[in-house]
């Protein structure tokens, strides 16, 4: 699966999950958060694609996952990108 095709996979899975996804300009990472209740992931627009993937990922992940069926493929690569920055923050 391309970088392409996972970044619009995970974009998909929000969209099931009722996150809503904003892509703005700026100086931040993104992330997870609530914003009057309401489920939002900020995703910072200049990043690149693997970025955006990552950002999407572990904020999915914060929102999380449970029970819900994910695609395996789709599963692994969030579980990979919760890894890698997990050995990049210890």
């Amino acid at each position: 699966m391309t970088h392409e095709e996972l970044f619009e996979e995970l974009k998909g899975l929000a969209n099931e999950l009722g996150i809503k996804l904003r892509f703005e300009n700026g100086n931040f990472g993104g992330g997870y958060c609530l914003l009057r209740e309401e489920k939002l992931l900020v995703i910072n627009r200049r990043f690149t694609v693997p970025k955006k993937i990552r950002t999407l990922a572990l904020g999915l992940n914060e929102y999380g996952l449970g029970n819900n069926f994910i695609r395996p493929a789709l599963r692994e690569a969030i579980e990979d990108e919760i890894s890698k920055a997990a050995r990049e923050t210890a």
